[in-house]
């Protein structure tokens, strides 16, 4: 193979950068983006000026030998200035390249989960290897010109088009491709004056283990195609159907956590009962068994009482028949209750 091509000069590379940095904003080097600044200039989208030509720019550099090294993402858009001299691979992906989970191809960290857009480097969950290419102009041989401009990034395995929506998803045979192809595309045209719009298309074929669905994100979803016009497309390329319910989790966590709280507490209250049914008990029949009757308190009806109206009902039964009792034998209990305290003078 030839030594890789000088794509661009230094001193195009800093021109493109100061274009593409809003004015007034700050560089964040955790996230790798400007910050701030005008927001019109954050959404305003133009096309490239370079684009990747692997017939002409792919080569050997210094990187070329080195197992560790990732493809190259400035060689992918067209932009690469240091040629030969670059640390990084200037080709596409091939069978023999590893492929790891959390990382893409050009060495960047995937994340959980896919972003609102579907942009981005995408997610470490899911193994996706489509393309959604958006603002394709409409024609006869609309597959045919797709299928053409990215084949030169890799293997594809099927390309799919909608006429009526300018739009083709486009599956490569491995996900490797579909990321270089993902960056060396964005914003470029094809035969005619279009600028594509390629985002991830979800329709992931070895989903990661079963969680609920979430007909709210998968609206949310579809709504970021209708701002293309695109909302009609089929539901296995515009939302995954399968999401994870954190809200639904969290509140029925929440739920049983509260409905054990109750328990608790009802529990606690009927040993209360229980206790002071037992305490009255001995008292006033100390060396006696306790009947069934009198040890089984149920549930409270009462809500602000501590003993229940039943609980109450049971304690004043006992104690009408202790009163019986003391007034047969004389004394007792009525003598208590008219006996005066030792305060007071005697007549």
């Amino acid at each position: 193979m030839p030594l890789a091509r000088q794509q661009v000069t230094e001193s195009e590379v800093e021109s493109v950068h100061k274009e593409e940095i809003p004015e007034g904003s700050t560089y964040n080097i955790w996230s790798g983006k400007w910050q701030g600044g005008k927001r019109e200039q954050h959404t305003v989208k133009t096309r490239p000026k370079y684009r990747c030509n692997i017939e002409r720019d792919a080569g050997t550099t210094a990187g070329s030998d080195n197992p560790q090294s990732y493809f190259c993402l400035h060689f992918a858009r067209g932009m690469c200035s240091q040629g030969p001299r670059c640390a990084m691979w200037h080709r596409i992906p091939t069978e023999s390249d590893e492929v790891e989970a959390t990382i893409d191809s050009f060495g960047r960290d995937k994340y959980l989960e896919y972003k609102k857009d579907m942009g981005g480097v995408g997610s470490f969950n899911f193994d996706n290897r489509t393309l959604y290419v958006g603002r394709v102009t409409v024609s006869d041989a609309m597959e045919e010109i797709v299928r053409r401009h990215f084949s030169e990034w890799g293997p594809i395995e099927s390309v799919k088009v909608l006429k009526r929506r300018g739009v083709a998803f486009v599956t490569y045979q491995m996900r490797s491709n579909a990321e270089f192809a993902k960056e060396a595309m964005k914003y470029q045209s094809l035969d005619n004056n279009e600028m594509l719009n390629i985002r991830w298309a979800s329709d992931d074929p070895n989903p990661t283990p079963a969680v609920s669905e979430v007909p709210e994100k998968k609206r949310r979803i579809q709504s970021q195609y209708a701002d293309d016009g695109e909302s009609e497309l089929p539901a296995e390329y515009t939302s995954r159907a399968q999401e994870v319910d954190e809200d639904g989790f969290m509140n029925m966590e929440m739920r049983i956590k509260l409905e054990r709280a109750a328990e608790a507490e009802k529990l606690n209250r009927s040993l209360q009962e229980q206790a002071a049914a037992l305490n009255y008990w001995n008292y006033y029949q100390p060396g006696q068994p306790v009947t069934t009757e009198a040890a089984q308190v149920p549930e409270t009806d009462k809500k602000d009482s501590i003993i229940s109206s039943q609980a109450l009902e049971t304690l004043k039964q006992l104690q009408q028949k202790n009163a019986g009792a003391a007034k047969k034998q004389g004394g007792g209990l009525q003598a208590l209750a008219t006996y005066g305290s030792d305060s007071e003078d005697e007549d």
